[in-house]
């Protein structure tokens, strides 16, 4: 009986829980009647291009009426997106708003549409409010307003912005070609090269943004993607010169030619000219009688000129002011990219009346201008490791180095050293400035230039020296001295045969029995003195040593075959003997 009492106390507390629990929380099957949001209507019509420069923008405030529901319960807000038409079938939405307002920016909204719309197409969207409570009830909906907006593609938009690629003048990144930037609008003139890819960096190096196949929502008709790993473009168009113009406001890449009255414009031409107001001596701005470029190779072309300050000039195709013709890309400067008329304005350019060289190169859209770089026209060496053995730092001697024909920037000299010490080498035969030495370590013999004394070999006798003043190295090397013509048998030069032999015994360079009779000619030659070799000539005469240096032909001296000639470089003697 006693057992009969507790299990009924038990029913009756499983009854009782059973019963609170559905007091509780009363399972709802009904959405709960509440009062849907008022979304306000939108002051003006909104017809908007979206761009990345102004994602941070906002479109439109949303305002809308407070939803309630029956219960007093915390409610939620979301923004949907949906084409217009489509009822809101599949709505596309923005994160939840606790208030009745949100602000809709650029940039938050194209992120929500991109991924369904493509960029740079216009499309009409409508949005309205969801407002929400749990999942138990369904939500309320506000009314619709619409706007169009064109989205974009979310690339950075470069603050610079380089092409390169084998369609181009610039195969790799390094020598990348800058285009022209304006309004987030960059324009590049060059030639480009049928079935070559290229693509653009922010940089000319590595570590910038790449903007290859897939950055751009709208291609012209000649550029498709090169299906490789690196993402190129593929230029699909005949081989010619062209205006690149890559748009980050409305994600377009358009090639197209450029055309002034009857000339479509090319890359190469057989002549160009200068016209400006740029020196005292040449005519100003007329172009009937406009200066002659010198043509270097297809597209490329030179010219050498003083400039004074306040220069302004223009490239022309043609003694006239016709419908060739190139400066500075899109107004005055010196930008150093070229753009073609229409398209551009004056270069200008402070020259102080120096000498410069102006390069154009319709290849790679540019032009530079670069002074002449002004060469001593005297080099000599001292030291205590070179010449007689007075010599000491003492500048006794005037180891004076030979000027290189057509080449201000070489000079060479066969020099006995003795086998420890230094040298350096100065533009005057005295410590009056401008001396130098080397930088570092040799290599291959060859020493950049630099403030440090230049040691000597250490064996003693003859070797050479050149300076190349335009790469600024010095280099240490075995004479090697030629004999060159008919008396040697040839004009074809470096042939062992013609070489003279080092006598360091006796300090001579000597060549015993010349193999015909003939004028004498002889040359020197080293790894770094690149010239010809009548450029770097010297003759025996009157018993001396006499380089042509700048100079123009040397008097001329015959020799007999099986004559023998000796060269003391250390005394400046020379002689021809016959046997």
């Amino acid at each position: 009986m006693k057992n009969l009492k507790y299990l009924f106390i038990s029913l009756l507390a499983v009854l009782f829980v059973a019963c609170d629990d559905d007091f509780d929380t009363p399972n709802v099957t009904e959405p709960v009647q509440g009062t849907a949001p008022v979304l306000n209507e939108l002051t003006e019509e909104i017809d908007l291009v979206l761009m990345k420069k102004n994602e941070g923008e906002t479109i439109v405030e949303l305002t809308w009426s407070e939803s309630t529901f029956a219960d007093p319960i915390g409610v939620r807000y979301y923004v949907q997106i949906d084409t217009v038409g489509n009822e809101f079938a599949n709505p596309l939405e923005f994160d939840r708003i606790s208030e009745t307002t949100t602000a809709i920016k650029v940039g938050g909204l194209n992120e929500l549409i991109s991924g369904r719309y493509p960029p740079a197409k216009q499309v009409e969207l409508e949005a309205r409010i969801r407002a929400f409570a749990n999942e138990d009830l369904n939500s309320l909906y506000s009314n619709a307003v619409s706007m169009k907006v064109t989205p974009y593609l979310d690339v950075p938009i470069p603050a610079e912005l380089y092409i390169y690629g084998g369609a181009t003048a610039a195969a790799d990144l390094a020598g990348a070609l800058k285009a022209h930037g304006s309004d987030d609008v960059f324009i590049k003139y060059l030639k480009l090269t049928k079935d070559g890819t290229f693509k653009f960096s922010e940089q000319q190096g590595e570590g910038g943004y790449d903007y290859n196949f897939g950055k751009f929502a709208t291609l012209s008709d000649n550029i498709e993607g090169a299906g490789d790993d690196a993402g190129n473009f593929k230029f699909n168009g005949e081989t010619g010169w062209y205006k690149v113009e890559a748009d980050f406001v409305s994600s377009t890449l358009n090639i197209t030619s450029h055309v002034v009255g009857s000339a479509t414009y090319g890359f190469d031409y057989d002549n160009l000219y200068l016209v400006g107001d740029y020196n005292a001596t040449d005519p100003t701005w007329d172009a009937d009688n406009a200066v002659a470029f010198t043509k270097v190779s297809e597209g490329v072309y030179t010219i050498e000129k003083a400039i004074k300050d306040g220069a302004q000039f223009k490239f022309i195709g043609q003694q006239s002011w016709g419908d060739l013709d190139w400066g500075n890309i899109q107004e005055n400067g010196n930008t150093g990219i070229l753009g073609p008329k229409t398209a551009n304005g004056n270069i200008t350019f402070d020259g102080g009346d120096a000498e410069y060289t102006i390069t154009v190169d319709l290849n790679a859209g540019t032009f530079t201008i670069v002074a002449k770089p002004v060469y001593p026209t005297e080099l000599y060496m001292t030291g205590n490791g070179v010449g007689p053995d007075d010599e000491d730092w003492n500048w006794k001697n005037e180891l004076q180095f030979v000027p290189v024909h057509s080449h201000p920037e070489l000079f060479w000299k066969i020099v006995w050293m003795k086998g420890s010490g230094n040298f350096k080498c100065a533009p005057q035969a005295a410590w009056s400035g401008g001396d130098f030495g080397r930088d570092g370590d040799a290599t291959n013999g060859v020493y950049a230039k630099g403030g440090t004394d230049i040691p000597v070999p250490a064996t003693a006798g003859y070797y050479m020296v050149v300076v190349d003043l335009a790469n600024n190295t010095i280099e240490i090397a075995e004479p090697k001295v030629y004999g060159m013509g008919n008396v040697f048998g040839g004009w074809d030069g470096g042939d062992p045969a013609d070489l003279f032999t080092v006598d360091n015994t006796n300090q001579v360079i000597k060549f015993d029995g010349v193999p015909n009779d003939g004028e004498l000619r002889i040359y020197v030659d080293a790894p770094t003195l690149n010239c010809d070799w009548w450029q770097a000539e010297f003759i025996v005469l009157n018993d001396k040593i006499e380089f042509r240096g700048t100079g123009g032909d040397q008097d001329r001296v015959n020799v007999t075959a099986g004559d023998n000639i000796s060269l003391n470089f250390l005394t400046g003697a020379g002689s021809i003997t016959t046997p």
